[in-house]
């Protein structure tokens, strides 16, 4: 017996202490459109069928915390563009830009309003990612 067949989309869910704050950050910095509008939860668009949810923990089944065990990674072909642009809005930054010593990436990380951290990558042309760089070129 097999699982049902793949999913639909993924959202990660991030909760905020100050949702508009962190609205303001992926609508103006980063650029998502808002898809889904619940009030105390928002949803946005990163790519095809990947997004990424904003909840007022106030309402969520979470709560935020000073502690953000997650990164939500953005695979992107412009690392260096991205970089280029967060850093001349002045968003914080918890990496440099650069090739991975140990991985085939080339990405540098960054922080939302409240600490999520933000990884930007471009995975290389390797042997290694040859399965994720086909998928995205779909």
């Amino acid at each position: 017996m097999r699982p049902p067949q793949a999913m639909q989309a993924n959202i990660t869910w991030l909760y905020y202490k100050d949702l508009p704050a962190a609205m303001r950050f992926y609508e103006d910095m980063l650029g998502l459109l808002l898809v889904v509008d619940q009030g105390w939860a928002k949803v946005y668009q990163v790519s095809g069928s990947g997004f990424v949810g904003l909840v007022d923990e106030t309402r969520g089944m979470h709560r935020a915390s000073d502690t953000k065990p997650v990164a939500v990674a953005f695979v992107t072909e412009q690392v260096d563009a991205w970089h280029a642009w967060l850093v001349s809005k002045g968003v914080k930054m918890r990496s440099e830009l650069r090739d991975s010593k140990s991985l085939p990436i080339r990405g540098f990380t960054a922080f939302d309003p409240e600490g999520y951290t933000l990884e930007f990558e471009t995975f290389r042309d390797h042997p290694q990612n040859a399965t994720m760089r086909a998928l995205l070129k779909r």
